[in-house]
């Protein structure tokens, strides 16, 4: 990742050639846990801009996120993008009037349900191309490894570390088509309009080439999904059932827990955002523990490998 040059609002508005001479006031919007967020109004008219969080170049490619972003406007899954700026990650796009945050009780609500799943087979069909191409296991080795320096490892560490390879292993086998993937897929990142049932999908910072199952299974673990809802969720992306894909929804929940565990013990140590991450962890690693019991594991991580069922005979 390339280094990036530390700003503040005051400067990356100064930068916006566009606004010179305009009537601007900003604030700060509440809930980004990763980057501090503005509300930007210019003689009226509203823009979010984005300002990279302290330490996040370490394990986010600003310009792979940009291309992300503008695949979402291209295919309308995200808002417009009006501006960016490579060399302080800066990033500014139309404010989404008449849009609210998704909560976990819209998930509960069919028609919003629907609208999430559809919008991720949508996304991850476009047909278009980011520059990185990575692993939800990569994500995930990557967060372990930032946070071996924090003088704190999870008790249940080497469980995590042995389901992470074991889990690597079968999806490898059986093979991944990397699509454009967003890679945190939970409801801070939607947002919904209630009167025209809009949905646009933001934050694509952790975006990659990926396996589109990951997005599916952080989806179905961060919202509490039933099991229900999981069949669901599956048989809504793949137009009916698809035994593989199910199993791949289910094994990417964990490894999702996972990935996201380590990733709030790393915040907790480099992050200038003002949020309680290891409240972020408990709540990762309580959830990873009732996954892992799941009986079914064995059977998905053998369906994947190709483990014969009967015993094979001589011939």
């Amino acid at each position: 990742m390339k280094p990036l040059k530390k700003t503040n609002i005051d400067e990356a508005i100064a930068r916006i050639s566009d606004w010179k001479g305009k009537n601007i006031k900003h604030e700060m919007v509440p809930g980004g846990i990763t980057n501090p967020n503005f509300n930007v109004n210019v003689d009226g008219k509203h823009f979010f801009l984005k300002i990279p969080g302290a330490g996040t170049e370490a394990f986010i490619d600003r310009d792979n996120c940009h291309a992300a972003n503008v695949i979402g406007m291209e295919t309308g899954c995200g808002p417009k993008v009006n501006y960016y700026f490579e060399d302080t990650g800066v990033e500014v796009w139309e404010w989404l009037e008449g849009y609210r945050q998704v909560v976990f009780g819209d998930i509960y609500k069919e028609k919003v349900f629907t609208k999430i799943a559809e919008s991720a087979r949508d996304f991850h069909n476009c047909g278009k191309t980011l520059p990185i191409k990575q692993t939800l296991f990569e994500q995930a080795w990557q967060m372990i490894e930032r946070s071996k320096g924090g003088g704190y490892l999870p008790p249940w560490y080497d469980r995590m570390v042995y389901l992470l390879q074991k889990i690597e292993e079968a999806i490898q086998k059986d093979g991944i088509d990397f699509k454009p993937s967003h890679n945190d897929y939970w409801t801070n990142n939607f947002l919904y309009n209630d009167e025209t049932g809009g949905f646009k999908l933001i934050d694509f910072e952790y975006a990659s080439m990926n396996d589109p199952y990951n997005d599916l299974g952080c989806f179905s673990t961060t919202n509490y999904l039933t099991e229900a809802m999981d069949v669901l969720l599956s048989n809504i992306y793949h137009r009916g059932w698809n035994e593989k894909g199910f199993a791949k929804l289910k094994l990417y929940k964990i490894i999702a827990d996972i990935k996201w565990g380590f990733w709030a013990l790393q915040q907790y140590l480099f992050s200038d955002v003002n949020f309680d991450f290891m409240n972020w962890y408990g709540m990762k690693t309580a959830r990873l523990q009732h996954l892992w019991q799941d009986p079914r594991l064995d059977y998905w991580l053998n369906l994947l490998s190709g483990k014969p069922i009967f015993r094979q005979e001589k011939k």
